[in-house]
């Protein structure tokens, strides 16, 4: 009876565990599965480059298992290899494609929408739309649609863009070098990047309004610092304050010689896009939509530079200072979206009747080939 008992034990146990193991290697064929519908576009040399991997890794895993089972009549080395080293492969092919999923995540859940504002102290009414320097066609048509409505509206349009100083080219190479980082013209980066990522870049789009800059100038204000300004500024903290001063040597000490490409987190990327298939330009479509919305929620870290206290503090101020001097009492701004919370602290610094009436997040960009819409807004509050 005892001996039945056993033997039926150690059937079922038997039977679970085949069980298991069949279910283990559905989801690994599963997880394979999906990440092959990114790896598979990939060129030959790369998913051969992920497939070795996972083989080796399933090595190593086969070498802890063969030295723990070697001395075992019922274990078969080649029979275990195979197994660790399919499953390597398999397992790797789907964490190779699980950035690319994160990233589309990003562009489709993540905290990348931009503000749209309204801001009163009871006299004066100020719009925020919130700008990000590429984005999709759908959202810089529904801006310039909006800023077009407030101009019949009577608004003055505020917007963002340092401006040079005649006869001080040397400002706008200090401007490059020391906070940027980068000899490359900053349009000049952002259109190729556009064109790379299969997006837009945002000053293609504002012809439509410069008829109307002619006839009323006083209309349209660059509500920006100048270089001038800025290295002023910068000369100042570098004096008073010593954590800004040791936080800019730091980054000089890690900065390249300035070429080119050199500061431009972009340019190896954009230059392997460069011929490849339109279904790599679209993986690479996802992974430049992704990581420009982590940019802009802040997730890549970028709040710690330095420079942040020229480029954006020190500009939040500026702007600031324009709604608060001038004259209209109707105001529609459009800057970069991560300006908006310093603006908004700086301009009830100068004014605390200022509070937001209203705010909604709206998506700059959406996945390649989707369903081309206007943008909508994802989340809204009234205070």
């Amino acid at each position: 009876m005892t001996t039945t008992k056993s033997t039926a034990t150690k059937s079922g146990t038997s039977n679970w565990s085949a069980r298991l193991n069949g279910a283990f290697w559905l989801a690994l064929i599963l997880f394979a599965g999906a990440g092959l519908l990114v790896v598979g576009k990939l060129p030959p040399w790369i998913i051969g480059l992920v497939v070795a991997a996972g083989v080796a890794l399933g090595a190593l895993l086969f070498l802890l298992r063969w030295l723990a089972k070697r001395r075992d009549p019922a274990y078969s080395p080649g029979r275990s290899f195979g197994a660790f080293a399919l499953g390597g492969a398999l397992g790797m092919v789907g964490l190779a494609s699980l950035p690319v999923y994160y990233l589309a995540f990003w562009v489709q859940s993540g905290p990348t929408a931009v503000p749209l504002a309204t801001l009163s102290n009871g006299q004066k009414t100020v719009i925020f739309q919130g700008m990000q320097h590429i984005g999709s066609e759908e959202f810089y048509k529904s801006v310039v649609f909006d800023l077009e409505q407030a101009l019949a509206d009577g608004y003055t349009l505020f917007y963002e863009g340092v401006t040079p100083v005649d006869g001080r080219p040397d400002l706008t190479d200090w401007f490059n070098q020391t906070l940027r980082g980068s000899k490359q013209d900053l349009s000049a980066g952002y259109r190729k990047m556009a064109a790379q990522c299969g997006l837009s870049f945002q000053l293609n789009y504002f012809d439509a309004i410069k008829a109307d800059m002619a006839i009323h100038p006083s209309r349209h204000i660059t509500a920006d610092a100048n270089f001038l300004e800025m290295k002023t500024e910068y000369d100042r903290l570098l004096r008073e304050d010593p954590a800004f001063a040791a936080g800019m040597a730091a980054k000089a000490a890690r900065a390249k010689p300035a070429t080119s490409d050199s500061g431009d987190p972009f340019a190896l990327f954009l230059g392997i896009v460069e011929g490849a298939t339109p279904e790599q330009k679209k993986l690479a479509g996802i992974v430049c939509r992704g990581v420009l919305g982590m940019a802009v929620s802040g997730a890549l870290g970028e709040a710690n530079d330095p420079s942040n206290h020229i480029i954006v503090d020190f500009r939040n101020k500026t702007l600031a200072r324009f709604v608060d001097e001038s004259k209209s009492e109707k105001i529609y701004i459009t800057y970069g979206a991560a300006h908006f919370p310093g603006f908004f602290a700086e301009l009830q610094q100068r004014d605390p009747k200022f509070a937001i009436r209203s705010v909604k997040g709206v998506r700059p960009m959406t996945l390649p080939d989707e369903p081309r819409l206007a943008p909508s807004a994802v989340s809204g509050t009234t205070q």
